[in-house]
């Protein structure tokens, strides 16, 4: 039976690809996405760019439309939709992006059965995620980080934050209150909801994955279970001036 049930599952396809200091792709950019890039730091623009240019692929080859022609929609910095599309209809996809500049990495997921989340993280060494843990999360895990070594420490702080925001990309939810509330059992194969969502899910599949010569922590969310095709080729790119083509004039 689990056999017949796993050959059922959607296999989900995860791409994540270092963003393109070029900007390759923004010519399929919509108006509102080239004023949004326009309005943007420089070294955001390549891990945006190429976020939008695989989420538009994956999904112009779900629709069977040029990566141009998807009809994505956003407002202000709120989730990205499809125009006419119900948020309980399918294709359901999440999108991630970290980083800037050489290091951006962007991160794109597609799912035909299944509303999904996914968020990507690089530890960084800055972050004094100690004093975050305190004042964010939920009060056992503060119990269980500080009593750890700050490798350790630093892994599972960055774990759980992935998965929590994950789970805002999902539920379309508020950052800080996911972090307070969603409880994961880690020490769970697989790892499991240990409580309901803010919204009240109670079952969901997790899953997440490192990548050490990255420090790029991985996760993804989803409402019912599917199979992973883990697609990561991050291969750095060379820096070059900045190639916004559309820019908007200062008033």
């Amino acid at each position: 039976m689990a056999d017949e049930q796993d050959k059922l599952r959607e296999t989900v396809t995860l791409k994540v690809r270092a963003a393109d200091p070029a900007l390759s792709g923004q010519e399929d950019l919509s108006a509102t996405e080239h004023e949004r890039l326009a309005r943007m730091h420089e070294g955001a623009r390549p891990a945006f760019v190429t976020a939008r240019r695989m989420l538009r692929a994956s999904l112009g080859e779900y629709m069977g439309l040029l990566p141009g022609a998807v009809p994505l929609t956003q407002e202000g910095a709120g989730r990205v939709r499809i125009e006419g599309f119900s948020d309980d209809e399918p294709p359901f996809f999440s999108v991630s992006h970290t980083g800037a500049a050489e290091e951006g990495i962007s991160a794109v997921v597609v799912s035909e059965t299944t509303p999904i989340g996914i968020d990507i993280q690089q530890l960084d060494p800055v972050v004094d995620w100690r004093r975050v843990a305190e004042r964010r999360f939920p009060p056992e895990d503060w119990v269980l980080l500080s009593n750890m070594s700050n490798e350790i420490g630093r892994m599972l702080f960055f774990t759980l934050w992935s998965i929590r925001e994950a789970f805002v990309k999902m539920e379309d939810g508020k950052l800080m209150p996911y972090l307070r509330n969603i409880q994961v059992d880690l020490t769970a194969r697989p790892p499991k909801l240990a409580a309901p969502t803010p919204k009240g899910r109670e079952n969901a599949m997790i899953y997440f994955h490192f990548v050490p010569e990255h420090q790029l922590m991985i996760a993804l969310v989803a409402s019912e279970n599917v199979a992973i095709d883990l697609d990561c080729d991050i291969q750095p790119m060379e820096r070059r001036p900045d190639p916004l083509k559309n820019k908007v004039e200062s008033a």
